[in-house]
């Protein structure tokens, strides 16, 4: 490598890739030069005798510093609006959960609330708590967490990408892992719920699980 320039430029897709995540919600170029800080860390950090690539070396590192820079400031970048919009969501929630027996979907609270169904799913996203991620579930006497069925350690960087791939999911996979993860439900009772049986809960439950899995080391 000549110099960080080359360095930056021959890592630029990586860092848009990480970065584009959270564009919505921060100045896309404030996280472009936390990212470069992290990337440079990588750099000085990495040993060519390492069996990995430089890529897969760097991503943990730039990310880390994208989240850090996330955790300090997310607080003050969802402006007060979205802060009234995320509540009024919620309570629409409250009402149309009551009225229809089932959770509504993003689509149904923009008929509600007269707004566009892109606004419902971007205030959602800014609101997120996504501390919620590490809460444990019982399974064969175990305590688990959602990270232990993914393969993946506990902490930041998971957490914001597991989050992010949480969103992605239908609304029948989030259910069923809002239910299992977040509830505590058995599949048994996830089923009764949805109208499946326990079989059919475990094998899209393992199939949700497998791509969350997938799409978090692409």
């Amino acid at each position: 490598m000549n110099n960080i320039t080359d360095l930056i430029l021959e890592n630029e897709g990586m860092i848009y890739k990480i970065i584009n995540k959270y564009k919505n919600y921060f100045e896309l170029e404030d996280l472009y030069q936390v990212a470069v800080m992290g990337l440079i860390k990588a750099y000085k950090n990495y040993n060519s005798n390492y069996n990995t690539k430089f890529t897969s070396y760097a991503y943990p590192y730039i990310l880390g510093e994208v989240i850090k820079y996330i955790n300090e400031f997310r607080g003050i970048k969802v402006n007060k609006n979205m802060k009234i919009l995320y509540s009024q969501i919620l309570k629409a929630k409250e009402v149309l959960s009551q009225k229809l027996m089932k959770e509504p979907t993003a689509y149904e609270l923009s008929l509600f609330l007269e707004i566009d169904e892109s606004l419902i799913d971007e205030v959602l996203k800014a609101n997120t708590m996504v501390d919620s991620l590490d809460k444990i579930i019982s399974e064969d006497d175990k305590n688990l967490e959602l990270y232990d069925k993914l393969g993946y350690c506990d902490s930041e960087v998971e957490n914001y990408e597991l989050a992010y791939e949480l969103e992605k999911l239908s609304p029948i996979e989030k259910k069923i892992i809002r239910s299992r993860y977040f509830e505590d439900m058995s599949q048994k009772e996830v089923g009764d719920t949805l109208g499946m049986y326990q079989v059919e809960v475990s094998r899209r439950e393992k199939k949700i699980l497998q791509k969350l899995k997938n799409n978090i080391a692409a």
